[in-house]
């Protein structure tokens, strides 16, 4: 019932992905900009160094010889490539202060793209909720400006710690699939990964399920919040593993196949609405564990099996 709650929801709030899209759009612009200085100015360090030379030259001579049609020439010069990238990934370990920077600057400018990112999740996040309580549509930016401390707050967690984790889950995966398992097959190898990877992810969100509701519908301040869905008592843990496990299989395989059929247009839509679908299941979750009743369109209202009585304080409270 949850996933049936959850479709109905994310049909209610197609407006709302419109909305997350224009403003991811927004950001991924501002953030691909800064990218590029940081790659652009890494490579422009890298030109002083003999064999980074020496590998664009021979990079530059094989596309020269595949634009004349000279493939078996072309072909020669893919030891020589091969070599030189080899020396430079050994110059560069010898001299890691350079590499080192440029990974920290990565690093730094993907935190803040993801807190900015993390700061309109939060409020896609607000108007789920409202439409869920009160079938209400407030501006996504009214939205965003009004709740920037809370928002802020969270993502200054919340993001961090997505960021650790999602690094230690890649390096471990690497490790794990191609180094301690380098002799399976390169098919086994890659399935394995794609599969713990999945697991890692829906780990995560299972942990994570009930921070964002918790803060906006049951109005707990960030700390409370997180160690509330970090808890997980009596919350059907499994079942909520589970959903987000075959949730990650059915949003990669969507996306994969707009990234191709579409060749990416289709990103453009898919990718925000996973990300509203998400958000749905979140507060279906909650509202319906916590026995609170709601909208999933203007004609339909769920109640629960349960439903808890407003006391007269709850509701001039506005709970």
């Amino acid at each position: 019932m949850k996933f049936k709650h959850t479709v109905n929801l994310l049909i209610d709030n197609f407006k709302t992905m419109y909305k997350l899209l224009l403003y991811r759009i927004v950001i991924t612009v501002i953030s691909m900009f800064a990218y590029y200085g940081l790659i652009t100015l890494f490579f422009n360090n890298l030109n002083n160094i003999q064999y980074y030379s020496d590998l664009t030259e021979s990079i530059s001579a094989m596309f020269n010889l595949f634009l004349e049609g000279d493939f078996p020439e072309a072909g020669k010069y893919v030891p020589e490539i091969i070599n030189n990238f080899t020396a430079l990934m050994d110059y560069l370990a010898t001299t890691p202060g350079l590499l080192a920077s440029f990974i920290i600057e990565m690093l730094v400018t993907s935190l803040i793209t993801r807190f900015f990112q993390g700061l309109g999740n939060y409020t896609a996040s607000e108007l789920v909720n409202d439409k869920m309580a009160m079938q209400s549509e407030p501006h996504f930016m009214v939205t965003l400006i009004k709740n920037l401390g809370k928002s802020s707050a969270y993502n200054g967690i919340y993001v961090p710690l997505s960021l650790i984790y999602d690094c230690v889950c890649a390096v471990g995966v690497y490790f794990l699939m191609f180094k301690a398992l380098h002799f399976l097959p390169l098919l086994a190898q890659l399935f394995l990964a794609v599969l713990l990877i999945i697991m890692l992810i829906a780990l995560k969100l299972t942990f994570a399920t009930d921070w964002l509701p918790a803060m906006i519908c049951g109005k707990k301040n960030v700390g409370r919040a997180m160690t509330y869905s970090f808890a997980r008592k009596s919350k059907g843990t499994v079942a909520v593993y589970e959903f987000y496990a075959f949730s990650c299989l059915l949003i990669m395989g969507i996306n994969v196949m707009a990234a191709i059929c579409t060749l990416g247009v289709g990103l453009v839509i898919s990718i925000p609405l996973s990300y509203i679908y998400l958000l749905c299941y979140e507060f279906v979750n909650y509202y319906v564990n916590n026995d609170i009743r709601f909208f999933t369109d203007k004609r339909t209202i769920i109640h629960p099996e349960h439903e808890k009585e407003t006391s007269r304080e709850d509701f001039l409270r506005g709970e």
